[in-house]
């Protein structure tokens, strides 16, 4: 079995397969990543690791916005994504690959499978519909505002 040493955040197109010695058993294990995973796995082939410490994650993606907490805006996180799967995690579900949203700098919503995804897509679909009925209106009032207000 061939051993992987790319470093972390080095996607790659193929599943790497790599093996580790489990530290509850002194077993070797063989696994392989997900596609795309940009974990580096040097640390768990390197020296006897648990099972439930082992999981594959893509390159998270995020943006941030100026969010006002304590009376200054201040950028954080916001909406950002990661694919991620724990091989061998005592939940089923996690097994699987699966992603976390990150909705706001370190609040999660965590173990989405794809019909839980489609349901937090559809969730915030309904509120950018609004948001988008909310700035038309804005808009509108605006101008009225402007067009009738002395200043």
């Amino acid at each position: 079995m061939s051993v992987s040493t790319l470093p972390s955040s080095v996607a790659t197109d193929q599943p790497r397969s790599w093996s580790f010695t489990d530290r509850a058993t002194g077993r070797q294990v063989s696994i392989t990543c997900m596609r795309g995973c940009v974990a580096d796995h040097g640390g768990d082939m390197g020296s006897p690791t648990f099972r439930d410490d082992i999981w594959c994650y893509q390159e998270p993606e995020s943006v941030t916005l100026p969010i006002n907490v304590d009376g200054e805006p201040e950028e954080f996180r916001v909406l950002g994504l990661m694919v991620n799967v724990n091989p061998f995690d005592r939940s089923v579900s996690q097994r699987l690959p699966h992603i976390d949203i990150e909705v706001v700098d370190d609040h999660w919503i965590e173990g989405l499978d794809p019909d839980g995804f489609e349901t937090v897509i559809n969730t915030l679909q309904a509120r950018v519909d609004e948001m988008r009925r909310k700035h038309a209106q804005l808009a509108t009032l605006r101008a009225e505002y402007l067009a009738t207000s002395s200043r």
